[in-house]
């Protein structure tokens, strides 16, 4: 578990340029936006992205969720509620697919030998790196599962509870959360900024 939090994470400004290179004006450009807002807001690993079907997007109460089957699951038996954003562009793209099969899947390929087809994570990792080179963003450090660390990061900063991030993320172990809030301790200690005020001021 530990070698997760060797890769980094992007900031609010950093995920909105992502999305902001992102030309929505194909289909493939749709797509990929709506998987990148994703994953982004609701920390989907590309397993569970590839995973996605159409009919995984359903209404609980007053919210749109997408039932989510997690690492060592069976079972789709998990819900990750879809904020409004990521809810209008899955939408947008799925409308200009022309998916309303159920079983089809969420995010499906645009290439020519297998058009249609269910994803790979393979795929979908690269499309996430590609994306954050276009954006400026060009580092080994910076993967697929970044967006998660993203998510994770975004959601303690934004004041969510450590329990609500592990709820989002679907950590067994709120262990696994904790080391997320243990690094943004370590950010906000000011104490070098202080020895640095002491020597230099």
């Amino acid at each position: 578990m530990s070698h997760e939090h060797k890769k980094d994470y992007l900031t609010s400004q950093q995920a909105k340029k992502v999305l902001e290179t992102i030309p929505q004006d194909t289909l493939k450009g749709k797509r990929d936006y709506a998987m990148l807002a994703l994953m982004l807001t609701m920390g989907l690993r590309t397993i569970e992205v590839s995973r996605a079907n159409v009919g995984d997007i359903r209404t609980q109460g007053d919210a749109v969720v997408l039932y989510v089957q997690g690492k060592g699951h069976v079972d789709k038996d998990a819900l990750v509620r879809m904020p409004n954003h990521v809810e209008t562009a899955v939408r947008t793209y799925l409308k200009a697919r022309k998916a309303s099969d159920p079983q089809s899947p969420l995010f499906a390929s645009t290439s020519h030998q297998n058009a249609g087809q269910r994803m790979t994570t393979r795929s979908i990792s690269g499309i996430v790196k590609s994306s954050f080179i276009a954006a400026g963003y060009d580092s080994p450090r910076l993967t697929a599962h970044s967006t998660r660390h993203t998510s994770a990061t975004l959601s303690l900063l934004n004041g969510a509870t450590l329990q609500e991030t592990q709820q989002l993320l679907r950590h067994v172990n709120l262990q696994t959360t904790e080391i997320y809030a243990h690094n943004l301790n370590a950010i906000k200690n000011q104490s070098s900024q202080k020895i640095d005020d002491a020597i230099f001021n």
